[in-house]
């Protein structure tokens, strides 16, 4: 879980008026699914989880 984010609405997510680089990072991670969770109008959480391996 990785907190501290403003709730994204663009799509590749920005902040500050470029690409938002670390939310892309965990959001695209190979190794994860990740999620943006909204926790109010200002802010969001990531939650990822580790995928299995072997395609179970």
């Amino acid at each position: 879980m990785i907190d501290d984010f403003t709730p994204a609405s663009d799509r590749p997510p920005r902040h500050g008026g470029s690409v938002d680089r670390p939310r892309v990072f965990w959001l695209e991670h190979p190794a994860l699914d990740t999620v943006e969770l909204p926790l109010a109008e200002d802010l969001a959480t990531l939650v990822g989880t580790r995928r299995r391996s072997g395609g179970r």
